[in-house]
């Protein structure tokens, strides 16, 4: 107890430096674990003046220059209306697209399918050169 002016009084103040220090060890930890926590993938996110569906500005003859890759429910890849599993695809993918090759690849992904499968499609179609990725959405 603090004596002030002879009598022993209780002086009721906070202490704020355990406090502080608590709050700045929480930040450098959060500081250092946030940007590890995230992953890299860029996507190319449709704008609302952009229409939903690809276009392709080329001459009539020549071959399109992108693809569509579909992901449903049922957790099996589409491509040219096949079916594939993950394991077939990923496997496949290379020789499907052998002599497009593709500027851009859209994924038409069902709403049901968890994000995790999703970052899985980009990361594996980005391991293969194909950086310009677009997904594709159905206007309400």
């Amino acid at each position: 107890m603090k004596s002030i002016g002879g009598k022993k009084k209780i002086v009721s103040e906070i202490n704020i430096t355990p406090l502080v220090d608590t709050l700045l060890v929480l930040l450098i930890i959060f500081m250092v674990t946030a940007p590890a926590m995230t992953r890299s993938v860029g996507i190319d996110l449709p704008t609302p003046n952009q229409s939903s569906k690809p276009k392709a500005e080329k001459a009539p003859q020549e071959k399109p220059n992108f693809v569509v890759v579909g992901l449903n429910k049922e957790q099996k890849y589409v491509f040219e209306e096949i079916e594939y599993t993950q394991e077939d695809f990923f496997e496949k993918f290379p020789g499907l697209i052998e002599g497009i090759e593709p500027e851009k690849v859209f994924l038409h992904i069902d709403k049901k399918v968890f994000y995790e499968q999703i970052m899985e499609l980009m990361t594996f179609l980005q391991s293969q050169g194909h950086n310009k990725i677009g997904l594709v959405f159905q206007e309400k």
